[in-house]
């Protein structure tokens, strides 16, 4: 097979150059035993169709940033070599940035070219390959992608420690005019690298807009006897509630072995019910949603009102310390939020 020393993806000419005639490449493709995957890229046809949509997404970024040396990968294609939360759906194409300015790369069926500044400082390379450090990344997410999945970026790269609050701040000061930058600038007062999820972060926008106290992400609860009850996903002490971003993920995570997904969930509804019991002897109002929930804003904000129209938080017993650091959630000694210099933007 004539094709197996050449990377997944691969380009005609690199084809070419291991001594595979234009011929022998055009009948492997008829064969079968090629994908065309657009004018002049290739893969060799076993294993691609098993890869997720976003496994081929990340083999078309490596192959963008191997192939451009113009361009580094950006956006949600390098958030996505990161390994950063994302979306269902993947980009049709690498999304990738002009190294300087100029379209000196034209659009095609596989890379999107978008135009910026790129000083030096936004850019790291590995074996000879030009890639944007991940503060750069980021904020070119919080500009482009959907809000909810942009937070989700932010929120995990924080929490991952890929990127600091001063890193953000000074990626975020060249892009000062740049489309997108007041929806950046919102995000970044929202972010908290404690949400461990895209549903917890998607939340966290949908939420944005009711005008309520910012929420606390996961948040150890305790008994007046000081026994550890549960960590939940989302706390407003100051309403007495207490949110929970349930996933079909979280019901199947700890599975046995051998279990069917519905008596893995069956399992953990059980326990589930236990804990929730446990919650709310202490006082607290408890709201559940998934993500199916997300798509009717409206019906999951009246749950949550009437949840703390019952609520009464001056007859919690519970109490809170942060899960990242056991502290109380006023002294926490992560940094989990971004500080934003006074006369930031939207302040």
């Amino acid at each position: 097979m004539p094709f197996t020393h050449l990377p997944q993806l691969f380009s005609r000419s690199e084809c070419l150059a291991t001594g595979v005639t234009a011929r022998v490449l055009e009948r492997a493709v008829h064969a079968g035993d090629v994908t065309r995957l657009a004018p002049c890229l290739y893969t060799a046809a076993t294993g691609w169709d098993d890869l997720s949509a976003w496994e081929r997404h990340r083999a078309l970024a490596r192959t963008a940033a191997r192939l451009t040396p113009d361009a580094v990968v950006s956006h949600a294609s390098a958030a996505a070599l990161l390994d950063l939360p994302m979306p269902t759906n993947p980009p049709p194409k690498a999304t990738m940035t002009l190294l300087d300015d100029r379209r000196t790369s034209k659009a095609d069926d596989w890379r999107q070219f978008h135009r910026g500044v790129t000083p030096y400082q936004h850019i790291w390379v590995d074996r000879g390959v030009p890639y944007f450090v991940p503060a750069r990344i980021v904020i070119d997410c919080l500009r482009d992608l959907s809000p909810g999945d942009a937070l989700a970026v932010l929120d995990a790269a924080l929490g991952r420690g890929l990127v600091t609050g001063p890193d953000l701040v000074e990626a975020r000061k060249l892009q000062h005019r740049w489309p997108g930058i007041a929806i950046a600038d919102r995000l970044l007062r929202l972010a908290d690298g404690r949400r461990e999820s895209w549903l917890e972060s998607v939340s966290a926008w949908v939420m944005a807009s009711w005008e309520l106290p910012q929420h606390i992400p996961q948040v150890n609860v305790w008994d007046a006897q000081g026994c550890f009850v549960a960590r939940v996903d989302n706390l407003w002490p100051e309403l007495g509630v207490v949110g929970e971003a349930d996933g079909l993920g979280k019901y199947l995570m700890n599975a046995k072995p051998g279990q069917s997904d519905e008596e893995a969930t069956a399992s953990v509804l059980e326990k589930q019910a236990d804990r929730e019991g446990r919650i709310v002897d202490l006082g607290l109002e408890v709201v559940r949603w998934e993500t199916s929930d997300l798509s009717r804003p409206l019906g999951l904000r009246e749950r949550f009102l009437a949840a703390t129209s019952r609520a009464r938080p001056e007859k919690v017993t519970a109490r809170f310390t942060c899960s990242c650091c056991s502290r109380p959630l006023t002294d926490c000694a992560q940094p989990t939020r971004i500080r934003l210099p006074k006369g930031f933007p939207g302040g």
